[in-house]
């Protein structure tokens, strides 16, 4: 089993790269949101990774590594993405509607599955609006295997925190996708890896795995959450792309 962490954009670092079995990944929502004088919105999003670009950039960005991931992955690429309701005076790029949608920039893709991710509990205030609880995943691509554990398309899991990211992955979440669509020995990869999860539960699992982030900070956050308590020879490092 290896692991690789690769600090670079996966715009620059995918098409250098050979085929992978998988692709397990939640990039950057584009919230592009600014906190306000103070109290809870400004503590919110004190410390916040990257993550305004206008919107129709964003979604063009997506569109392109989606592409990329298509032509690198042998089986399904598991993209977890949420809907982002536009109201708020602190959304700087608006749209006629408040809303985008994943399918905006997923509608030319050949989507196997969409898993509804509930997530237990809610997220921000009500505003006169039925309050958030979910996120979707969506399955890309028919998959190289398939095992049936019996899991629906609705998954009730609750979200991580004090993963030292602000936007981390549950691993039962990872572990599902993971189980479902490989074998061991087959290789796992992660473009957006923020903290690592992905990388966490595929090296639990057997698997190999390769994880991109352009963060120096997130980069070795990650290395420390995967190789805690593993032998260091199992790691691989580039910064070629940074």
């Amino acid at each position: 089993m290896t692991v690789q962490i690769i600090h670079g954009d996966c715009h620059e670092v995918l098409p250098k790269m050979e085929e992978v079995d998988i692709v397990v990944t939640s990039p950057p929502y584009n919230l592009n949101k600014v906190a306000s004088g103070g109290g809870s919105s400004k503590r919110s999003y004190d410390g916040w990774y990257p993550d305004d670009l206008p919107e129709l950039d964003y979604q063009q960005k997506q569109r392109s590594v989606l592409a990329l991931l298509r032509e690198k992955t042998r089986g399904s690429i598991f993209y977890n993405h949420r809907i982002r309701y536009a109201w708020h005076s602190r959304n700087k790029y608006r749209h006629v509607n408040n809303i985008y949608h994943p399918l905006h920039w997923l509608e030319d893709l050949p989507i196997w599955c969409e898993i509804i991710w509930h997530r237990g509990g809610t997220t921000g205030h009500a505003n006169g609006r039925f309050r958030l609880a979910d996120e979707r995943i969506y399955q890309i691509g028919k998959p190289h295997v398939f095992h049936d554990h019996g899991w629906t398309t609705v998954w009730n899991i609750n979200p991580t925190r004090n993963q030292g990211h602000v936007c981390s992955f549950p691993e039962e979440l990872v572990e599902r996708c993971i189980l479902s669509s490989t074998n061991p020995g087959d290789t796992v990869l992660d473009p957006f890896m923020g903290s690592g999860t992905v990388g966490v539960v595929a090296k639990r699992l057997g698997r190999r795995f390769i994880g991109i982030e352009r963060e120096r900070e997130y980069v070795e956050l990650a290395h420390d959450r995967i190789f805690s308590n593993a032998p260091t020879d199992l790691f691989s490092r580039s910064d070629d792309a940074a």
